[in-house]
């Protein structure tokens, strides 16, 4: 008697959908199955710590495990859904990613899921390519790794009929794509007066440090500025705006997770930010983003720092100025695991 095997993508293509088991050709193979306790593919990466953090922090797969100095190579394990495992490693080989069909897929239940997920991948920078296969462009979306390899986020339960089976993407609003900043940063300077009443204090730092751009198709949304601090290890979101008509719409959430997830991945220690103590909407923002109060500035928005006229938030009067700091160490790539 022969099982029907469903797979979980064929819900896709339409329900009842059924695909048999291979079966021995001429007599030769098993006749029945070998007792296998576990499967693992293995690809090479040119930069073993962006790799990691890539599969850490972007697509939320856990590493499980990893090796150092064993044999010329390095290797970090990550557990994949169902029970495999993906081995990263660096060593004399370098990667190529194969053909536009190798995949690696990961299944959500919904095209929701996969509408979301992949929303905010392009918002921290992650390359979205189209599917030769048109399966994958109904039921899911492709995305490239640092190496090239291809992964795509699909759906496991879209049925025929659905008005929603088509490629991810070309529904709804234009996604959030985020970016550093290359050009002249003086063009900028409107973006920066939303956030910054003092013309002298926006004059000293302007130019200072590196400036991410959220756009929807051609139109500049918002940005986020990232200075140095003179304390090691420790970043400053120095400027942030969002244009008025795009507040609310999660623009500003998504500036702040990708400023988080790269300073992480470039070897950052902690993440701080000021706002106005009188901006209570400010504050509940950044804590819901995961930073904790760190210390007051007491008297810092006067005539002596530069605001000369006295400024009202919320019937609150602006004066101090609250301190908020974020741990980066979760976000950082983990090389230190133990020889296999």
């Amino acid at each position: 008697m022969v099982i029907p095997l469903v797979l979980p993508g064929d819900q896709c293509a339409g329900a009842g959908q059924t695909r048999e088991p291979p079966m021995p050709v001429d007599g030769v193979g098993p006749t029945r199955p070998f007792a296998w306790i576990g499967s693992r593919v293995a690809h090479p990466a040119g930069d073993l710590a962006w790799s990691t953090a890539y599969y850490r922090d972007f697509l939320g797969v856990q590493p499980s495990g990893g090796f150092t100095h064993h044999d010329g190579y390095d290797g970090v394990f990550f557990g994949l859904p169902g029970g495999g495992e993906l081995e990263l490693t660096a060593g004399p080989v370098r990667p190529t990613a194969g053909t536009e069909e190798d995949l690696l897929v990961l299944y959500v239940r919904t095209m929701d899921e996969v509408r979301t997920i992949g929303a905010g991948l392009v918002s921290v920078g992650v390359r979205s390519v189209d599917s030769p296969n048109p399966y994958w462009n109904r039921c899911g979306q492709t995305f490239l790794d640092p190496d090239g390899y291809r992964i795509v986020i699909a759906a496991a339960a879209v049925s025929d009929g659905d008005p929603r089976e088509q490629a991810v993407g070309h529904d709804g609003p234009p996604t959030i794509d985020i970016d550093w900043h290359v050009g002249a940063r003086e063009e900028l300077r409107p973006l920066f007066e939303l956030a910054e009443d003092s013309w002298t204090q926006l004059d000293e730092y302007l130019y200072q440090g590196r400036v991410l751009l959220a756009r929807r198709g051609s139109g500049i949304m918002g940005h986020l500025q990232l200075v140095a601090t003179t304390r090691a290890g420790e970043i400053e979101v120095k400027n942030m705006a969002v244009v008025p008509d795009q507040r609310g719409t999660g623009v500003g959430r998504e500036l702040v997770a990708s400023a988080v997830l790269r300073c992480g991945a470039e070897g950052w220690s902690r993440m701080v930010v000021a706002t106005a103590a009188a901006d209570t909407g400010n504050l509940r923002f950044y804590q819901r983003l995961g930073f904790r109060f760190r210390s007051v500035e007491r008297d810092a928005f006067t005539a002596a720092t530069g605001y000369p006229d006295a400024i009202v938030i919320g019937g609150i009067p602006l004066l101090d100025r609250v301190w908020l700091s974020q741990d980066l160490h979760d976000r950082r790539p983990d090389t230190s695991a133990s020889p296999a």
